[in-house]
């Protein structure tokens, strides 16, 4: 379980620690910021637990589609763009697969937050 107060490598900057009434507050209002807007208005939203699961298989998705992109880019582009422009486009593929990267150790670690709390505040929990 993550300390009380303390970040793990990876956290986060713009959360604060588990244990802390700020991460009560902001934890859904951030994992709402890193998915599809439309999950604003889903039950997902009440739901931080679920949240962060469909968040973890989103970030493995568009990390997946990212790699998948740069590898054909070649193939796939070359016809209808200069090889300096398909360059650019792998460059494009490369940041958005680095930022789903990161993406999925900060879910990870607020999975495991969110577990720990969920284990700690649960009636006939053992401490």
């Amino acid at each position: 379980m993550i300390d009380q107060g303390r970040t793990p490598p990876g956290w986060p900057r713009e959360l604060a620690p588990q244990g802390t009434s700020e991460f009560a507050e902001r934890v859904v209002p951030w994992l709402l910021d890193q998915g599809p807007p439309d999950l604003r208005s889903s039950a997902l939203r009440t739901l931080p637990l679920a949240l962060v699961r469909y968040l973890i298989h989103y970030a493995e998705g568009g990390l997946n589609s990212a790699r998948r992109a740069y590898g054909q880019a070649r193939v796939e582009l070359s016809p209808a763009l200069t090889a300096a422009e398909v360059a650019t486009a792998q460059q494009g593929f490369e940041a958005a697969g680095a930022r789903f990267l990161q993406l999925q150790r900060e879910l990870a670690l607020v999975e495991a937050a969110l577990l720990g709390q969920a284990v700690t505040n649960s009636p006939g929990a053992r401490g």
